[in-house]
């Protein structure tokens, strides 16, 4: 399945990209795939932070595989995204559209967020476009399993707890291009994403 809805701005030119999603959905490969077709710089949240992040989590006293306790949360997390929206601040005022991958869970769900996103964009003479990857329990289970990263080891030892603790009906609030990666897909994740490029480059 695939969804797409009008602009969330109306301005053309420069394009700020958000790739979310949940863990194991698929983002990074969707991104990077976007930023094949596109041509635009692809920053990743996880290259961008991750060292520092797990250092920062060691001196806080905590697990440098933490995601998912108050202590990361409120501590790390917040940090991780101001580098990264910083990071793409610079490739948009240099001129360059650029892609962010990150899940975006709380981010996207904000109408607040978006608007203030959005907003800057514009002043840029941008605009904000959010693909958002689906995919269901067992798929994202599968995929964890086998990328084997040390920062997954909490959800699949604890899964039930993990899975509870999502909502996986989250969509963003604003429009946006919905890319299914479900295993059953009707359409295969490259063949989705080279049509939500098309659109994007038709319409920057």
């Amino acid at each position: 399945m695939f969804i797409v809805t009008a602009a969330t701005a109306p301005s053309r030119g420069l394009t700020l990209a958000l790739v979310g999603g949940f863990a194991g959905s698929g983002k990074s490969e969707a991104g990077k795939l976007l930023a094949a077709s596109t041509g635009w710089a692809m920053l990743d949240k996880d290259t961008l932070t991750r060292p520092l992040a797990e250092q920062l989590l060691v001196s806080l006293d905590g697990d440098p595989d933490d995601r998912h306790s108050r202590l990361y949360g409120e501590q790390v997390r917040p940090l991780e995204y101001a580098c990264l929206m910083k990071a793409a601040w610079e490739n948009l005022e240099c001129g360059v559209s650029v892609i962010l991958v990150a899940p975006f869970i709380k981010e996207v769900g904000e109408a607040r967020w978006m608007s203030r996103l959005e907003r800057r964009c514009r002043r840029l003479g941008g605009r904000v476009e959010t693909v958002w990857v689906d995919s269901d329990v067992e798929t994202m289970r599968e995929r964890l399993i086998s990328r084997n990263a040390s920062r997954d080891t909490w959800k699949l030892t604890n899964w039930s707890e993990y899975v509870a603790g999502i909502d996986l009906s989250l969509r963003p609030v604003a429009d946006h291009h919905l890319i299914d990666n479900c295993r059953a897909a009707a359409r295969p994740l490259a063949e989705q994403v080279e049509s939500a490029a098309d659109r994007l480059l038709v319409t920057a």
